[in-house]
């Protein structure tokens, strides 16, 4: 089965280069009454074969390395006999990789490193950072965020003839840095540009780096602060409040709750709300109250287009906003349901590249 996750094509790659290994994914997902994961791969050397069931996390930082051990301990006992749990990610730090060492977690990064130590099966790759990844990562900044946010949304608008100043428009940045922050993109192998128009090279891999930088360095960028229901009121007691206010006080619901809307498939305990400059009047409406460990973020909007086109769900985020929001919150229900978000609403964006 070819991969479409560029992430495991790039495992799959990494592996098959070893002397006498062969790899190859058997599903995607991978589903069992007590597993949803990314994938099933197969890993074949000359004496041994080991499945190997995989975990994608687009990052892993010294922030989440632990979070991140702790989820793979527990998957690695939710699966059968002879199963093996693997980590899939982008450019581990050194640091990061002795943790992972440490606490005998396989994995595969797309800078080449990778540890396999299953019973027959070991390999351990350590190699040199090139120095164009690290200048490539930084160079995305949070203005080439919100652009590639606004190509992720609307393609059509690529081929337009005013495609520039419409960007510039809809984010409220000056139409020559977005002409910049355009050739950085394209640089940077996102895009392509032929013809006068711009081209998403591939709408996935554009996807992924959205989604990392959003989580990274845009979110907490907009994030004003958490909230909690005062008293002893629970999420699920305020959860409809949110709903009836959104349109009145113009803020967007994102999250867990976006979704649990969107997809009528999840029960959420936590939301984040997308507001606007003003939005004292929403937590005294809500009746809510700062807290460290609050289910409730306030969020700033940013640009014109944080809302959702579509009549359904007016008062939601877009779906690219609640579905980066889902990759932070490391459970299997979630993980269904941003599957769900995906194949329904961006899948198709995604398909549209190509027209």
């Amino acid at each position: 089965m070819q991969p479409k996750h560029p992430l495991l094509q790039k495992t799959v790659k990494q592996l098959e280069a070893l002397p006498n290994f062969q790899a190859r994914v058997e599903a995607m997902p991978y589903m069992t009454p007590w597993v949803l994961a990314y994938g099933q791969l197969i890993v074949e050397n000359s004496d041994r074969r080991v499945e190997y069931i995989c975990e994608i996390r687009s990052d892993v930082t010294s922030e989440t390395v632990e979070l991140t051990i702790e989820y793979l301990i527990q998957l690695q006992h939710r699966l059968n006999d002879g199963q093996r749990s693997l980590l899939i990610t982008q450019n581990l730090s050194d640091p990061v990789i002795e943790q992972l060492l440490e606490q005998n977690i396989e994995f595969v990064d797309t800078a080449g490193d990778l540890y396999l130590n299953s019973p027959g099966i070991y390999a351990l790759v350590r190699r040199q950072r090139h120095l164009e990844v690290g200048s490539k990562s930084s160079e995305i900044t949070s203005t080439s965020l919100q652009i590639i946010y606004s190509l992720l949304q609307d393609l059509k608008n690529l081929g337009s003839s005013n495609f520039e100043s419409t960007l510039a428009e809809f984010q409220g940045i000056p139409s020559s840095t977005v002409k910049n922050e355009l050739e950085k993109l394209a640089r940077l192998g996102y895009l392509q540009h032929r013809r006068n128009r711009y081209y998403i090279v591939d709408y996935i891999k554009l996807l992924e780096r959205w989604e990392m930088g959003y989580v990274e360095s845009l979110r907490p960028k907009l994030l004003i602060n958490t909230f909690t229901p005062i008293g002893q009121r629970t999420f699920s007691e305020v959860a409809d409040d949110i709903t009836q206010h959104a349109k009145e006080y113009g803020y967007l619901i994102g999250g867990e709750l976006g979704a649990a809307i969107a997809t009528d498939y999840l029960r959420s305990t936590t939301t984040t709300l997308h507001v606007p400059e003003e939005y004292r009047s929403i937590f005294v409406k809500l009746k809510l109250k700062p807290s460290p460990k609050g289910e409730i973020s306030f969020v700033r909007q940013f640009g014109m287009s944080n809302a959702w086109n579509n009549n359904r769900f007016s008062i939601l985020a877009d779906p690219l906003l609640v579905h980066a929001e889902l990759q932070m919150i490391h459970d299997d229900r979630v993980r269904e349901t941003a599957n769900r978000l995906f194949d329904e609403y961006i899948a198709p964006r995604a398909n549209d590249v190509g027209v």
